[in-house]
Formats: structure tokens, C-alpha cells, sequence
């Protein structure tokens, strides 16, 4: 009997498709971005990308007996990675703890934020490849392997990658902000502000913030 190819149009397929396409087209495009802007995208980017993985039909089945085609070579690979680590400079390494070594190692081990979008890049780009031929039992194949890799493997990367990218955002948000040529106010706790000194600050604020407003 013929298993049912069906899952390969259900909506959240062909939802994850569309989002793994983008993920996978803004790796492809680092050259074009600053260190900031590839942080923010990222992190909107990667949670969508894991629920709509975490979505996909798990009733599909493998209709082959060997996996489907594979598209993205090393150099591919390479490029993605070092696309990402030549624009994130020194942000791109961090401690990771959920990795099979883990079991052999007292200490975390160093990752690298390049290195886990790569390694989310190439089955996720795989599958893309294979879907765009149309061809409904390899469609189906690579649905299959794309869930089953991301179950045990990328979908981890994922969330690892995200920590470190949330870290550099929030916690290294001077070094970005200097990168990108913008400041702010710093506020020294230890000078001596009076209080007019407090409330004129306080109004040319307000001025400011509704001038924006007023202005988009």
C-alpha cells in the first residue's frame, strides 16, 4: 500500500518552508549587514524558525530506504560559517554545556555562534533544496530526516545559538552600540546633580521624545 505524501503540503510545512527559506537566505547575506542589525534579525529569526519546526507533521513516514540528496557542500558550509564569524569578531564564542562531550568534560565548552547557525544552516538548507524539485516522495523524505535532525541535533544548536546571541545584545550592548556609531546619556551616580539640574533633564527628554513622535 502507498504511504500518504500529505504532510508535505500541510500548512505548518509549508509554513516551516517559508521561514527556513528566509533563515537560511539571511545567512546567505551577512556580507550585507552590520554586527546589530544581524543580532536583532537573529533573534527573531530563530525562535520562529524552532516552532515551526517543532510543528511539523510527525505523522509522515519514510517512503525510501535511503536519505535524500544532499545539497550543501563544504564550502558552502564554510562560507555561512565564516560569513557569521568574520561579522561577529570576538562576540562569536561561548560556553556551551549541552554537548555530547559534556559527559567526559568537568568544564563548559567553547562554541562558537558561527559555527551552530552553520551547523543549523546545512540540513535546514538540504531540505529546501529537495522540496523546491517538486517530487513528492523525496519531498517527503526530506520532511522526515529535517524533523528527526532537528529533534536530535540542530534543534539544540538552536537554542544555544540564541543564548549567545541574547548575551551579545543585552550584555555587550556598549561594544555594539560603539560598532554602529551610536551613544547615549550615561547618568554618574557619584556627581552632584541638583535638583533643577534633574528636572531640566527630565523635561528636554520629553521635548525630545515627542519632536520623534511628532516627526514619523
Amino acid at each position: 500500500m502507498e504511504k500518504n505524501t500529505s504532510a508535505i503540503y500541510d500548512k505548518n510545512t509549508v509554513e516551516f518552508v517559508t521561514v527556513a527559506a528566509e533563515f537560511c537566505g539571511f545567512l546567505e547575506r551577512t556580507g550585507e549587514m552590520k554586527r546589530r542589525s544581524f543580532v536583532d534579525k537573529a533573534l527573531k529569526l530563530l525562535p520562529l524558525l524552532y516552532l515551526k519546526a517543532s510543528l511539523l507533521p510527525e505523522y509522515a513516514e519514510r517512503m525510501d530506504e535511503f536519505d535524500p540528496e544532499t545539497f550543501v557542500t563544504e564550502g558552502d558550509y564554510e562560507r555561512v560559517r565564516a560569513g557569521v564569524a568574520a561579522l561577529m569578531g570576538g562576540n562569536d564564542d561561548y560556553l556551551d554545556v549541552f554537548l555530547d562531550d559534556m559527559a567526559y568534560s568537568d568544564t563548559p565548552i567553547r562554541q562558537t555562534i558561527s559555527e551552530s547557525l552553520a551547523d543549523i544552516y546545512q540540513p535546514v538548507k538540504d531540505f529546501i533544496c529537495v522540496y523546491q524539485l517538486g517530487l513528492d516522495r523525496t519531498m517527503n523524505d526530506a520532511l522526515v530526516v529535517c524533523r528527526e535532525h532537528f529533534e536530535e541535533f540542530w534543534g539544540q544548536r538552536l537554542l544555544n545559538a540564541m543564548r549567545a546571541l541574547h548575551d551579545v545584545k543585552y550584555n555587550n550592548r556598549s561594544e555594539a552600540e560603539e560598532e554602529d556609531g551610536a551613544s547615549s546619556p550615561v547618568f554618574d551616580a557619584d556627581a552632584d546633580y541638583t535638583e533643577d539640574d534633574l528636572y531640566e533633564g527630565l523635561e528636554t527628554g520629553e521635548d525630545e521624545d515627542y519632536d520623534d513622535y511628532t516627526t514619523k
